[in-house]
């Protein structure tokens, strides 16, 4: 039975034809763009079975209209035990909406980066078959520090909190949904070292968009 996944695009400093929330849909099949940052509505939050808030050059604290109608819709989401894939400023909002400690890091990451992909002795659904570490895109200077009470299966990787479990929101501050030839592409357009930010990896050996195919599973497990 295909699935519905309905992806929260936040990237308000973009225009509408602009791919960046469109990264994800290259990834994952069935997937619908909704650009909450230019207000648009879901009227029913059971059109979709599961839910990808994107990243955004925005702050998780701003106080645009479109981020107090996201908390409300975030809450529903929680609520109503929905699956949610919660990605960069989207892990940083959660963590921030649900009494997590989010903050500014003068350090910041940027490129792909090594991350744990386990938390403990329990298998991170996120993470099924995916090397410990893996290397994942990141580009954020906000962190988030604590992750909300009552969180599970909460990864840090020395600088910040990388992942954590919400309820039914999976939240990751890396981008699984950036490939190689993005990558590649953003480097040239900010003037950065390619051999830097890509660190090793490459089209043959790139594994982080796995995360966006375990959530898809994730999803499919709950219809």
């Amino acid at each position: 039975m295909p699935i519905k996944i309905g992806i929260l695009n936040c990237y308000a400093d973009e225009p509408e034809s602009a791919p960046s929330a469109g990264y994800f849909s290259n990834i994952i099949d069935d997937t619908t763009i909704i650009n909450t940052c230019y207000n648009e509505k879901i009227e029913n939050i059971n059109d979709y079975d599961g839910y990808i808030i994107s990243g955004s050059r925005s702050c998780y604290k701003d106080n645009d209209s479109w981020i107090t109608d996201l908390k409300e819709f975030v809450k529903q989401i929680y609520d109503e035990n929905i699956p949610c894939l919660a990605v960069c400023f989207g892990h940083q909002f959660v963590a921030h909406m649900f009494g997590g400690t989010t903050v500014r890091n003068l350090v910041g990451e940027e490129g792909f980066q090594d991350v744990p992909t386990v938390a403990g002795n329990v298998p991170v659904k996120l993470f099924s078959n995916l090397p410990n570490p893996v290397k994942v895109y990141q580009s954020h200077s906000d962190v988030v520090m604590k992750a909300p009470p009552g969180s599970i299966q909460v990864i840090y990787n020395g600088k910040c909190v990388q992942y954590y479990q919400f309820g039914s929101i999976y939240s990751i501050q890396s981008h699984p949904e950036i490939t190689v030839p993005i990558a590649i592409e953003l480097a040239k357009k900010e003037n950065k070292a390619i051999d830097s930010i890509l660190n090793g990896v490459n089209e043959q050996n790139i594994q982080s968009h796995k995360v966006l195919e375990n959530f898809s599973n994730i999803v499919k497990l709950t219809i």
